[in-house]
């Protein structure tokens, strides 16, 4: 985000506040529910603004951004993106003051919402779904499902307050100074929905839906009531004015002729996931008995390996083939890895038998998933026009022979030569001394010294 150092500094002071009590089954719900859509930094951020607020010099003393920065590990414009999505899910606002030295920023934490207002937000559950998928959706949801008791065959025998604790009346009646005090000092803040601006909100044509809907009868007061849920469905389906006030009266209530928004935001979900299915096995081809595939990969001459990655990949969905391998390994399956995945399912770009090679390569070589090398590799295959999971195969086989060939490449041209020791001539076997020969004057001088010799011995 280029435009952040316009807005915020490493220079720039800022203060912790909180607006509400975070306790921790808050942060059960900020993890679960909440970091799905805000990412690991956003995360981190909202933690550590959260310990500062504990502290007392927190709340009269400004700190440099800088502070921040380096306790997070991120640059400014991670840390200006990340401070966007808080305030985007209502996590968190923010203060500014601009002075002589600078500017200062007061940040003011609020609690999550609880889970059945999550899930009954339109925005969030939406958002929720569509980052974590259906079944993770589903498991989220049952994992924060209250269980009060509904059954007839209970009587209730619990005591009411008064009948436990006695105050005196007067109390009731005008509070003590202090009580009035203390309630007026702990009023919280209630933490904002995330919404849409009005800025956004312009973006549609209001009038043209309400001429549409007009037309079954439907007052237009109805379109202003629900109007953040209708830009809602207009914003993550991609529909115009005409389609969903055509939807609008497929869903509306005969009986007083409004909106019925469940109805709607049902229909118009069946009708997405419809469409994609749709598209998705168009582009598919029917699947071939698994007996018959086999006969024709032995034929093809893949190995014992290749076969069985072939036959699995006709077994598993993409997220639960993952999950195998993972156990297999005594390993687990990393939220980010099934956010990878589901991201490249969603693109449509490879049918799930190739995806199946694609996340079985990757873990037999790297043994985890990233986005960056799933879109990596899915990118060469897609440039090579891979189609069925015997193409992936033969990918695979292509790249690992030219990884191959570059390493002999890189091997040494020329062998270094062993140094040997040279043997001296008389140390060989063979050798002869060699027979000297002497001039006549060379033996002439050579007798005087012996004669001269013999002389001095027998003086």
């Amino acid at each position: 985000m280029s435009d952040a150092f316009d807005y915020l500094s490493p220079k720039d002071g800022f203060m912790v506040t909180k607006a509400n009590y975070l306790s921790d089954f808050d942060q059960t719900v900020v993890t679960y529910l909440y970091q799905p859509l805000m990412g690991a930094v956003a995360y981190s951020l909202y933690l550590l603004l959260w310990s500062q607020s504990t502290q007392a010099k927190s709340q009269t003393t400004f700190q440099t951004h800088a502070t921040l920065l380096n306790l997070l590990g991120v640059d400014l414009p991670a840390f200006y993106d990340a401070r966007n999505k808080l305030e985007a899910l209502g996590l968190m606002r923010t203060y500014q003051k601009n002075n002589n030295t600078g500017r200062n920023l007061v940040y003011e934490l609020y609690a999550p919402m609880q889970p059945h207002i999550f899930f009954n937000d339109d925005l969030l559950s939406v958002i929720l779904y569509e980052s974590v998928g259906e079944k993770r959706f589903i498991e989220l949801r049952e994992h924060f499902k209250l269980q009060p008791v509904r059954s007839k065959e209970y009587e209730e025998v619990t005591k009411n307050f008064l009948t436990v604790f006695h105050v005196q009346n007067d109390h009731l009646t005008t509070a003590p100074t202090a009580v009035a005090e203390a309630q007026s000092t702990y009023q919280q803040k209630k933490a904002q929905k995330p919404s849409f601006t009005s800025v956004e909100l312009r973006t549609f044509d209001w009038a043209l839906l309400q001429e549409v809907v007009a037309q079954n009868q439907i007052d237009t007061d109805e379109i202003l009531r629900n109007e953040q849920r209708l830009f809602n469905l207009h914003y993550f389906y991609g529909l115009d004015e005409m389609e969903l006030g055509r939807l609008i009266g497929l869903t509306m209530d005969v009986a007083d002729s409004r909106v019925n928004m469940d109805a709607l935001e049902q229909n118009v979900l069946n009708n997405y996931t419809r469409r994609h299915s749709v598209q998705n096995n168009s582009e598919q081809p029917a699947k071939r008995p698994l007996e018959t595939l086999q006969k024709e990969w032995q034929k093809a001459g893949f190995n014992e390996k290749e076969m069985q990655w072939l036959t699995e990949s006709q077994q598993y969905l993409p997220v639960d083939y993952l999950e195998y391998l993972k156990q297999k390994n005594h390993g687990f399956v990393a939220k980010n890895e099934i956010r990878a995945l589901r991201d490249l399912q969603n693109r449509y770009i490879f049918n799930n038998d190739v995806l199946n090679i694609l996340v079985v390569y990757i873990i037999s070589q790297y043994e985890g998933l990233t986005q960056a090398l799933l879109d990596r590799i899915a990118n060469q295959w897609a440039q090579q026009g891979v189609k069925t999971p015997a193409d992936a195969i033969l990918q695979i086989r292509d790249f690992q022979t030219k990884q191959e060939t570059k390493q002999t490449k890189r091997q040494p041209r020329y062998q270094a030569k062993t140094k040997q020791e040279t043997v001296p001539k008389w140390a060989k076997s063979d050798y002869q001394a060699p027979q000297t020969t002497s001039s006549k004057a060379d033996q002439q001088e050579i007798d005087q010294l012996l004669k001269k010799i013999r002389e001095g011995r027998e003086s």
